[in-house]
């Protein structure tokens, strides 16, 4: 069993990853094109709340705004379409994702309590975030006022983490399954449709401009290395910067000169959904995955950092 601890904003917790082969089963086709939905009442520990189930996912939630949760099952399920096909096509989860989503930070504690016994006092102070622990989310309300955007980037980080776990046999290294986790939390509703916009993250491009500016970017060799335990260890903000470059970095794979690096990306998720991925075993580690010459990437990554930061970017 691993443990990860990844930001989206705020703290979150990744335990386990990868199914066993044992379990292992054709794909799921795609989804349906109709929106097949239950909804049911739900009672945990005296709170009322709702039961919420959609084609891929079983999503308990005790939040009263009942506009947010009936927004909940094309909010999931746009996610799984996401997930499975941004990068290529990817298979569906065979089985239903779980997520616990509270209404307030006390019952979050509690449920944590619930599932991690005396191992959940390390998270007490948490403060904005959620986990997910053995596939399941565990999240809570982060907006207010009826308001669901910050709550509804953390769901899309973490769900990815969910669905990696669904459907790759080998775990993908940290600094990738958290880049990803960060390059999906970038989002918009527009005309009642969501529109996934990476670039749309404005606490990571914050973090990321303060970086830059004070000239303290990482080595991209020493980011893919850094453990995030340690980073928490030394300070909340260090492993805010941390997140906050490995979605840049992410970012780079995905738009640097029309997606140069985009089919290697794709090779290493191939390779994890099969059980055949490993890392490269010379001195530059997973970069070689991308490139015969690490050096190159990385002067092309710092110059397009530059430009990805200046404020007046129209596309952004």
């Amino acid at each position: 069993m691993s443990m990860r601890m990844p930001i989206a904003v705020c703290l979150l917790l990744v335990v386990s990853c990868g199914i066993p082969k044992s379990q292992q089963a054709e794909p799921k086709p795609a989804a349906t094109q109709t929106l097949n939905v239950v909804k049911e009442s739900w009672t945990w520990n005296d709170h009322v709340g709702t039961r919420v189930i959609t084609d891929g996912w079983n999503i308990r939630t005790t939040i009263g705004y009942e506009h947010i949760v009936d927004s909940l099952p094309n909010f999931y399920e746009t996610l799984l379409k996401h997930y499975s096909t941004v990068f290529g096509e990817l298979p569906y989860p065979r089985e239903r994702l779980e997520v616990f989503l509270f209404a307030d930070e006390p019952q979050w504690q509690q449920k944590v309590k619930e599932l991690l016994g005396e191992e959940a006092c390390q998270w007490e102070g948490l403060g904005r975030g959620g986990l997910t622990i053995d596939g399941t989310a565990v999240l809570f309300h982060l907006d207010r006022r009826g308001r669901s955007r910050a709550t509804f980037r953390i769901a899309a980080h973490e769900g990815w983490h969910q669905y990696a776990e669904a459907v790759l046999q080998d775990c993908l290294p940290t600094w990738l399954d958290e880049g990803i986790g960060t390059w999906m939390e970038g989002f918009r509703i527009r005309r009642g449709e969501l529109e996934f916009q990476p670039a749309s993250n404005r606490d990571r491009l914050s973090t990321l401009r303060t970086i830059v500016a004070s000239d303290r970017l990482s080595s991209l060799s020493s980011l893919l290395a850094a453990e995030p335990s340690e980073l928490l260890a030394q300070s909340r903000g260090a492993l805010l910067g941390y997140y906050a470059q490995l979605w840049a970095f992410t970012s780079f794979i995905m738009e640097y000169n029309d997606g140069q690096y985009r089919p290697a990306l794709r090779n290493i998720l191939l390779e994890a959904m099969h059980g055949q991925l490993r890392e490269p075993v010379r001195h530059a580690g997973w970069l070689l995955a991308f490139t015969d010459t690490p050096d190159v990437m990385e002067e092309e990554y710092r110059t397009w950092i530059t430009g990805y930061v200046r404020p007046g970017n129209t596309w952004r």
